[in-house]
């Protein structure tokens, strides 16, 4: 018994498991749920897609390595059409080691897909072909 204790107590100063996160991942979770309940478009102008947003933040502020909420906030800003936050996110969480699933891949090719179309949009080709391909790279999977 005494070496499970241990054994805890060595992964929660890693950081590799916390006590307080399971709770908090959870609430940013029901916050998602209920902006989707109350604007099935989200836009982080929307206060109830905002407060999510903002509750994701807080946890990776407070947890930076935790994996599930870095997810979670890329999937956050990639629904509310942050795109340049969403990619950040996204690389972010691979960089640290996430699971780079077709999920992962296919958020983060329309993240950088958004971010081609606004480039056009303000007549930068060179930059917007500049997203076009990271998002051709991220799709095949580099």
């Amino acid at each position: 018994m005494k070496k499970f204790w241990v054994r805890l107590a060595v992964l929660v100063a890693l950081g590799v498991l916390s006590l307080g996160s399971a709770q908090t991942l959870q609430e940013v979770q029901q916050a998602r749920e209920e902006a989707r309940k109350a604007y099935p478009n989200g836009f982080y102008d929307l206060a109830p897609w905002k407060a999510a947003v903002q509750k994701a933040e807080a946890l990776v502020d407070k947890e930076p390595n935790n994996l599930q909420a870095l997810r979670l906030l890329a999937e956050l800003y990639g629904e509310t059409k942050f795109s340049i936050r969403a990619w950040n996110a996204w690389s972010d969480y691979r960089s640290k080691g996430g699971n780079w699933d077709s999920a992962a891949r296919a958020a983060a090719a329309q993240a950088a897909r958004a971010l081609a179309f606004y480039a056009k949009q303000r007549n930068d080709p060179a930059d917007a072909e500049r997203w076009a391909a990271q998002a051709a790279a991220v799709e095949a999977g580099q």
